[in-house]
């Protein structure tokens, strides 16, 4: 009797060590990937995409030298950063109080020269980076796009 438990012991301890073998398998086969996967695959950082925000339309008078010229601009700001739209709603009087400050120094011969077109776009790339960094906003900005530019 003491042999038939014997052989019911170590056959209950073998299924025992069967069954915990097979449990440990199968966990490590669900958690597997997340406990390996910061020692097997590099990271990959997400791809900032560029976002464009417009800004509202421009309707400014520009001197000439026989009579006052009118000049429609719409621009766009190029940014990296998700979060610049809320800076640019919030920065936008001084924004525009800048830029006609910028464009009505500039005569209308200035303006009509299509040559100076990227010049006028890295001005007012700076002038916006200035005003805005002058009152404690982002400046994540990368570029300054102008969209349409009418004279008349």
């Amino acid at each position: 009797m003491a042999l038939a438990k014997s052989s019911v012991v170590k056959s209950l301890a073998i299924i025992c060590v069967f069954l915990g073998w097979t449990a440990g398998a199968l966990w490590l086969g669900w958690q597997g990937p997340e406990l390996t996967k910061p020692y097997l695959q590099p990271e990959e950082e997400p791809v900032k995409v560029a976002k464009y925000y417009p800004l509202e339309k421009f309707i400014m008078s520009i001197p000439g030298d026989k009579y006052p010229h009118y000049m429609l601009l719409e621009m766009t700001v190029k940014s990296h950063n998700p979060l610049l739209e809320s800076v640019l709603l919030e920065a936008d009087p001084v924004i525009r109080n800048s830029l006609m400050k910028m464009f009505s120094r500039k005569t209308f011969q200035e303006l009509n020269d299509r040559d100076q077109l990227e010049s006028l776009q890295s001005e007012a790339l700076v002038m916006i980076v200035k005003v805005l960094s002058e009152n404690d906003f982002q400046s994540d900005i990368d570029e300054v796009l102008f969209t349409r530019m009418v004279l008349q």
